[in-house]
């Protein structure tokens, strides 16, 4: 990983083949100390696992995609869930015949380069499991912040 803090709050950040993206995103945050963050992302993947989460029964359905694809766009978050960073991401990709594929993002392998623009928002709002739908949420309530 190469990166540069083109401003106070603001990172450059590229990925080199073999690199795992949410963990690579989740390691730089941890190095520079953010808590919350929105990042952005092109460049290629490959064997990624996608999920689309169902919630009428609160569950993801997972699945494997094999082969090397370009990575159209990653957009994402990074909080803090159980003194945990946490990262959510989510990607649009294309295979080499340009059939598209989007979801959650599990996990994947950088194949030839990521190229990730992230912004450091400066706080550390917590997300917390909310019972009703099933997912970890940004916990905004003024009490809480």
């Amino acid at each position: 990983m190469f990166y540069a803090n083109i401003k106070n709050n603001k990172y450059l950040i590229r990925l080199e083949r073999g690199e795992e993206v949410n963990t690579a995103i989740k390691d730089f945050c941890s190095k520079n100390s953010i808590k919350n963050a929105v990042f952005s992302g092109i460049g290629s993947i490959e064997n990624p696992t996608l999920a689309h989460y169902k919630v009428n029964n609160r569950k993801y359905s997972e699945k494997i995609l094999m082969g090397i694809f370009e990575l159209t766009n990653l957009t994402g978050n990074v909080g803090i869930c159980e003194n945990e960073l946490l990262v959510h991401s989510h990607i649009s990709i294309s295979d080499d015949q340009m059939n598209s594929f989007g979801g959650h993002l599990v996990r994947s392998t950088v194949s030839a380069t990521a190229e990730i623009f992230l912004t450091d928002l400066g706080t550390s709002f917590l997300k917390s499991y909310n019972k009703q739908i099933g997912l970890k949420l940004w916990d905004l309530r003024p009490e809480k912040n």
